[in-house]
């Protein structure tokens, strides 16, 4: 097993308005001797139904892509942010190419959007709004996952006492109740709801 030797590059751009301001990145990571764990890279034994951890070198990987982001603040009120993640990757075969085989970039979404939005609904109290989109990609057993979108809700509230900041929130993830799993498998909690307090010294 090598070691990994790596050259990474990124450029970016951030350019300001009266009231948005618009970011955007590229980035290239040129990898050799990636270290690839592979979990599943020996077939189930005939019978067991085990598999075998192992890791391997990849002779070189490139992975690249960007970032675009905008920004909108409204007064001290409405502040709102969209962003687009793109990401791609190419690698030479390793030898160990086969259907049970898989590269861990290939886990990685190609795309993903992101949404934030929040509203000052009076002094010191906040409602937000948040949503993502997340491309269908590879899981390690070899099966393609499904693309999803979640949307998430919360609101708080921010005050004063005794020369301290106090802040308490409550939430609710995937407000929708949207079905997907994050890792294959393991599908994910239909509803979150929780509550957050908080102290400044």
């Amino acid at each position: 097993m090598d070691p990994e030797e790596a050259w990474e590059t990124e450029l970016g751009i951030i350019k300001n308005f009266r009231f948005l301001t618009l970011r955007g990145s590229v980035w290239y990571y040129d990898i050799e001797d990636y270290i690839n764990e592979n979990g599943i890279t020996i077939p189930p034994s005939e019978g067991t139904g085990a598999g075998t951890d192992c890791v391997s070198n990849l002779d070189q990987l490139e992975l690249y892509g960007g970032e675009l982001e905008a920004s909108i603040k409204l007064g001290d009120s409405f502040r709102a942010t969209a962003a687009y993640i793109y990401k791609r990757h190419s690698v030479e075969d390793s030898g160990y190419e086969q259907g049970w085989n898989y590269y861990l970039p290939d886990l990685l979404a190609k795309n993903k959007v992101k949404l934030r939005a929040s509203y000052k609904v009076w002094e010191g109290g906040w409602f937000q709004l948040s949503s993502r989109y997340v491309d269908a990609r590879e899981s390690q057993g070899g099966q393609s996952m499904d693309p999803y979108i979640t949307a998430d809700v919360a609101f708080g509230q921010e005050f004063n006492y005794n020369h301290h900041k106090y802040m308490a929130s409550i939430y609710c993830n995937n407000v929708t109740g949207t079905e997907y799993e994050e890792i294959s498998g393991y599908e994910t909690p239909e509803f979150v709801w929780g509550v957050q307090v908080g102290v400044k010294f």
